[in-house]
């Protein structure tokens, strides 16, 4: 179908972003009118789209200057289609704004351009940048060289300074004239002293007595100004600024200072020499229990010239309620303790609100004052009772399979939280119990690294230790049988109980077994793409998520994809040999996202859902795969297309040894190194070819023979329990390429998924839009080695 003008590539130009276009379609002058064009790959700019023969919208912000390219398919009733591929570029990089005025900064209280040291400090560096609405981040800082803050506060990467500034030095008294001739020379850095301006030689000839002299006070402590640049990025573009701070002491702002002038304008005439009082107690006092005499301390930020601070009861909180203290406790205005005897209390819980101020005192009745409302529950006269919901016995494990225990007791309090600790004896090796319950990790069988296994047997001679024994023909058995206490309290140390448990461990395989992954390693902003998605607390809320801390569970950020599980450990060697054929970098196509269950094996009982993104590999379908080897010789019936410009072996006489007899033979264009495992002498002009697909690379490992000629072994219950679990549809999945994104607790999943499929549309996202290549095997363990090992693809040619 003849419909378009241009070429595939063509680019319509660039274009701003925020300003509305519309842009005709490369098209012939008369369509017919039955034509309609949609996007099949690639996307437009955000905000355009196609309507009749146009693109129509306005961009939206991007960081910098981008390239969407994208196909665009005709297609009419008949069902005839033509696609081209074009591009459109939108540019608008914006530049950083800073709204916060230069030089001084209002950082004192009523946002006066001074304040005072020792004072404490939370001022924001505001700006503003268009293009974080495309995902960039404004980053503050302060370089080397451009000025410091004052000593005790400090910038996050946010912008707000924070802290106390530390106390200025005082001038001792003797010194603090600091007039010509005080001190000796040079032993001072600067001179401080302050020259009169009211005395003799300051007013006119013979208006004043001879040697008239006003009295004037010079200061205990510097004023200083701390000047200082603030560089702020989105990582393209960047401004600076220069701010300053300055910092006073508290003498300076006394009646009896003769030396502030009328004209300054960094000062008020409500300035004060005092502080505000700074509360350092928080506003949630906890819960205490009621028949019990308690005290609560409530403080403030505090040096040691500071004047005396009193604390108030208020009347009314700031919404209007009543402020009133638990029955039977009472404020000690000077000290600010909260004390008492709490009586009898028949309610489970009661919750009291109240409001304090702390005012500090001046001279002449000047006061400072700030206010801070604090909680604090009562617990009535009731007991804490609990109990275990988990039997003494967990079971028989498998060893070297993730764990999924936990243990549970609940409390007869309102909402407990209930933590756990082991009193006595131990997991097995590689089980760790966290505070929420949960049992994670792996039991080890044998030791790895310095890691202990169940059991461990050392060579008396060198010290080592020997994994894989065999006793007795493999007839021989040890206990595996471990009993542990385990103390669970509530959340308020009031109740606690313990219980012994016993797990048995079963060790049906006398030899170790790795797991073989892949990841990607995306560009940067690629992968932050990714990092903004699972780090949302609205699409993934932790109270949603199964075993948040366990690092084979929660939500998923290493992008990793199973490949094959429960493959014998062996050493490196071996599964190096395994990539020689049929592997090659490959890049995975991004799928549906779906939901899978985990079962209890031999039950309905839902453990927890996993929520995943089905990987696709191009080259590979559910019923149809690709042989280990084909061959691209002329008679062959199927045709291969592969990335070859010439045979390793040039036979033919195409190179610089044309006409030349021996012992001038030929030579390969490339190396062709001994561990090579797909160049053979029987195939000179090397017609043979190894499809390089996912089918194939687990062939490859399933199959593996090692160098005495024995296969590998593989191990079923090493693979993923939602995969080998029955789903709605009363079918078990089986292995599957996958990208698990979070694993939900029982009919959890439901709700996440809805998250995930409103970020998708609020954001614009597609997972299309990430770039899943892969060039290595990542494996768990390997003979001697139990930490992650990374076996690279050759690449070689003959891998298709």
């Amino acid at each position: 179908m003849e419909i378009w003008n241009k070429k595939s590539g063509y680019n319509f130009g660039t274009f701003e972003e925020g300003i509305t276009v519309s842009i005709n379609l490369p098209i012939i002058s008369q369509p017919p009118n039955n034509i309609k064009f949609t996007i099949i790959s690639g996307k437009l700019p955000p905000g355009l789209r196609i309507k009749d023969n146009t693109i129509d919208g306005t961009p939206i912000e991007v960081a910098r200057l981008t390239t969407f390219t994208f196909v665009i398919r005709a297609s009419n009733t008949t069902g005839s289609i033509s696609d081209r591929t074009f591009s459109i570029n939108i540019t608008g990089a914006d530049q950083p704004q800073i709204l916060t005025k230069p030089d001084a900064l209002p950082i004192g209280p009523n946002q006066t351009f001074f304040i005072l040291d020792s004072s404490p400090v939370d001022f924001q560096i505001s700006a503003i940048d268009y293009d974080t609405a495309a995902g960039q981040r404004l980053n503050y800082f302060i370089e080397e060289g451009d000025g410091n803050l004052p000593p005790g506060l400090s910038m996050d990467r946010n912008g707000r300074i924070t802290g106390f500034i530390d106390p200025l030095l005082a001038i001792p008294v003797q010194d603090r004239g600091g007039g010509f001739d005080v001190q000796g020379y040079d032993a001072y850095s600067f001179d401080f002293g302050i020259t009169p301006d009211n005395g003799f030689d300051s007013f006119k000839f013979d208006s004043i007595t001879f040697d008239y002299s006003a009295p004037y006070r010079g200061p205990r402590k510097l004023n200083r100004n701390y000047v200082f640049i603030v560089t702020i990025t989105d990582g393209d573009t960047y401004v600076r600024t220069k701010f300053r701070i300055y910092v006073v002491g508290e003498d300076y702002l006394r009646a009896d200072n003769t030396i502030m002038k009328v004209g300054t304008s960094s000062y008020l005439a409500s300035s004060s020499s005092l502080r505000t009082p700074f509360w350092r107690t928080e506003p949630e006092l906890g819960i205490l229990r009621a028949n019990n005499y308690h005290v609560i301390k409530l403080d403030i930020y505090d040096v040691v010239d500071f004047n005396s601070v009193q604390y108030y009861l208020e009347e009314r909180n700031p919404d209007s309620s009543i402020s009133e203290l638990p029955l039977g406790m009472k404020l000690d205005i000077k000290t600010g303790e909260i004390f008492g005897l709490l009586p009898y209390q028949a309610a489970v819980s009661k919750r009291y609100n109240f409001t304090i101020t702390a005012t500090r005192f001046g001279n002449d009745n000047e006061t400072a004052s700030a206010s801070r409302t604090f909680s604090v529950g009562i617990l009535g006269e009731i007991d804490s009772a609990m109990s275990w919901t988990t039997d003494n016995y967990l079971g028989n494990v498998q060893a070297n399979i993730t764990s999924n225990l936990k243990i549970t007791a609940t409390s007869t309090l309102p909402n407990p939280i209930i933590t756990y600790e082991i009193l006595d004896g131990n997991l097995p090796p590689g089980l760790t119990l966290q505070a929420t319950g949960e049992i994670i990790g792996r039991i080890r069988q044998y030791s790895q690294n310095q890691d202990e296994g169940l059991t461990t047997f050392f060579d008396t001679l060198n010290g080592q230790r020997i994994s894989n024994q065999t006793f007795d023909g493999g007839e021989t058995k040890f206990d595996r049988s471990y009993k542990f206490v385990v103390r669970a309290s509530d959340q308020v140390n009031y109740s606690s109980i313990d219980r012994e448990f016993t797990l048995d461990i079963d060790t049906p395989n006398d030899r170790l077994y790795s797991n073989i992954y892949v990841t990607t390693y995306m560009p940067m902003e690629k992968r932050k793409v990714f990092e903004n998605l699972v780090d949302n607390e609205q699409v993934f809320p932790q109270t949603h998520i199964y075993r948040v801390n366990d690092p084979n569970f929660g939500i998923r950020k290493d992008m990793r994809m199973l490949i094959y599980a429960g493959i014998e450990t062996e050493k490196a060697s071996e599964y190096i040999s395994i990539i020689g054929q049929n592997h090659k970098k490959k890049r995975f196509r991004f799928g549906d996202v779906k939901v899978a269950k985990a079962k209890k094996v031999g039950t309905n009982e839902i453990i927890y859902e996993v929520i995943y993104v089905e990987m696709v590999d191009n080259m590979d379908f559910k019923d149809r795969h690709l042989p280990l080897k084909t061959n691209d010789s002329p008679n062959s019936v199927n045709t291969l297309t592969t990335d070859m410009s010439n045979y390793i072996w040039n036979s033919e006489g195409k190179n610089l040894y044309i006409g030349k007899k021996e012992p001038y033979l030929p030579r390969p264009f490339e190396n062709v190194t001994i561990d090579r495992t797909n160049v053979f002498a029987s195939d000179p002009k090397q017609k043979n070819r190894y499809p390089n697909t996912t089918y194939n690379w687990r062939k490859r490992i399933r199959f593996h023979k090692d160098i005495n000629g024995v296969e590998l072994l593989s191990e079923q219950n090493f693979l993923p329990l939602w995969m080998r679990s029955f789903q709605d549809d009363r079918q078990e999945l089986g292995f599957v390429l996958a990208l698990p994104l979070c694993f939900c607790k029982p009919n959890m999943s439901s709700d996440v998924l809805l998250n995930l499929k409103n970020y998708i549309t609020t954001n614009d996202f597609d997972f299309k839009i990430l770039d899943f290549t892969v060039d290595r095997y990542i494996i768990d363990s390997v003979d001697g080695y139990g930490n992650d090992k990374y076996l690279v693809f050759k690449n070689q040619e003959a891998t298709v």
